[in-house]
Formats: structure tokens, sequence, C-alpha cells
């Protein structure tokens, strides 16, 4: 029962301002799709980015949350290799999907009849987004790793819903910033 009472504890809090975060994140996406717009097809990618963001993240977090239970790595930023080789990994990742991203949809808005902004665009905007959102979000997964854990919270309880949140955000926020960047040239 200690055990139940824990993560409940833990867990709830996070929990509830995850679902407020969640809905703001979709008040703000509901109030920039008509710039999303601007670009044939980039609506297409909006799912995809996001989803693939909380994936990989999700991924890493739980990663180092295990390797802290187990004692494989300390919850510090120095002289910690396998920490490096699970961003390292993430960042991997993180450019591999999103470049595949990228020209998936532009076939998809090919094969069903939509209007393609282009290959070459699509996987620009897709790499810029996750590099962005990714580089900003890896860090700090293990910063909430690491302060939960010292602070005897369980990361396993917290991590997941806090990051899925705030990468929800962030991958509007970036592929906003790329829409816009591509826009420009």
């Amino acid at each position: 029962m200690k055990l139940f009472d824990a993560i409940v504890k833990e867990s709830l809090p996070v929990l509830f301002v995850c679902i407020f975060g969640e809905i703001l994140a979709g008040i703000f996406l509901m109030n920039i799709e008509g710039y999303l717009n601007v670009l044939p097809g980039i609506l297409i990618l909006v799912p995809a980015v996001m989803g693939t963001r909380g994936n990989i993240l999700g991924t890493v977090s739980t990663r180092l949350t295990s390797a802290l239970h187990i004692g494989t790595i300390y919850p510090r930023m120095r002289d910690n290799p396998v920490l490096v080789t699970n961003i390292k990994a993430g960042f991997f990742l993180s450019i591999l999907i999103s470049f595949i991203t990228g020209i998936a949809a532009h076939f998809a808005c090919v094969f069903l009849g939509f209007q393609s902004m282009g290959i070459l665009k699509f996987a620009l905007i897709s790499l810029m987004a996750g590099f962005f959102s990714d580089a900003s979000l890896i860090l700090l997964s293990v910063l909430i790793c690491f302060v939960s854990f010292r602070k005897n919270i369980d990361p396993d309880n917290i991590i997941i819903p806090t990051i899925t949140t705030i990468s929800d955000f962030t991958s509007i926020l970036f592929l906003l910033l790329s829409v816009y960047i591509v826009q420009m040239f």
C-alpha cells in the first residue's frame, strides 16, 4: 500500500498540471492554424512532429530513470558516459526520424492529392523543428530526472507526462519557428 500511495502522491499533481498544459497546447495550435496553412500540406506534419518528440523523449527519459534506479548513472552531468551515450542516441534518433517524417509528409500529400510544399521544404522544416525541440527537451528531461531523483521522488512517476506535455508546446513552437525560417528563403 505504501508503494501505491507514493505513486499516486507523486503522479497525481503532475497529471493535473499536464491536463491543463495539453489544453493550452491545443488552444495555441488552434490559434496558429491559419499561419501554418501558408505552406501547402504543413498541417500533415503537426501530429507527426508532436508524436515523435514525445516518443523519442519518452524513450530517452525512461532509459535515464532506469539507469538511475540500477545505478549505472548518477544524477550529475559530468563524468557520465552512459548519460552522454543516451543523449547522443536521442539526438541521432531525432534527426533520423525528423528527416524521414519530412519525406513521408511530402509523399502523403502527393498520395492523398493534397498540395505539397515540396520534399525539400518538408524535410527541412521537420529537421529544424525536431532538432531545436529535442535539443531543449533532452536537456530538460535530464534535469527533471536528476532533480526528482535527488529529492527522493521517483522520476518514473513524473517524467513521461511532464516531458510529453512540454514537448507538445515546444514541438508546436519550433514547428512554427521552422516554418517562419523556411518562408524567409
